[in-house]
């Protein structure tokens, strides 16, 4: 493995690592990492003793793009283009969960990390019909986990989007309040 092929996975565990955090605060179950690896990234278990893949996706982004926003914009996206690419992500990945590598095709969690955009507004959330769009993907679950809350609050915001009872944003108290405090 490559010195960039390391880095980029200790990257992944640090992510799933924060998303794990999260998740076990929002839906009150706590997963514990088996494995890493690919198709799918991680393989944890659940207190029950079953077995889930997770699979981390970043959203698509021009990297120079990226930095100047960073720069000089408070990297919010248009909903629109941001719930446009997620559908991209989904479908890729719907196909990719189908194929014969793949070590957990009926229990995998797809997590899309919202590394360098987040949501302009989540207005579209008030439509909980969108939920039913992710229903035949084969996902456990799905999530968006929104880094841009990390610097100023030290955790991931959750986005649910599949199954319909973890859809839209939760309380997570670490995020309320004053940010660094």
């Amino acid at each position: 493995m490559s010195d960039r092929d390391l880095g980029k996975k200790m990257v992944e565990e640090e992510h799933l690592l924060r998303f794990l955090e999260a998740h076990a605060k929002v839906t009150g179950v706590s997963m514990k990492v088996v494995s890493n690896g690919e198709s799918p990234d991680f393989i944890c278990t659940r207190p029950s003793g079953e077995r889930v893949g997770i699979e981390l996706a970043r959203s698509p982004h021009d990297h120079n793009d990226a930095l100047w926003d960073r720069i000089w914009t408070d990297r919010a996206m248009s909903a629109h283009d941001l719930l446009a690419a997620v559908h991209v992500i989904v479908a890729d990945k719907q196909r990719k969960r189908q194929s014969v590598h793949w070590r957990t095709p009926d229990s995998t969690v797809l997590v899309i990390e919202l590394l360098d955009y987040t949501f302009d507004s989540l207005t579209w959330m008030q439509d909980r019909s969108f939920s039913s769009d992710y229903a035949d993907t084969g996902f456990l679950e799905i999530w968006l986990a929104d880094f841009s809350t990390m610097e100023a609050y030290g955790e991931v915001r959750l986005i649910g989007l599949y199954p319909p009872e973890f859809w839209g944003v939760h309380h997570q108290p670490a995020l309320e309040g004053k940010p660094h405090g």
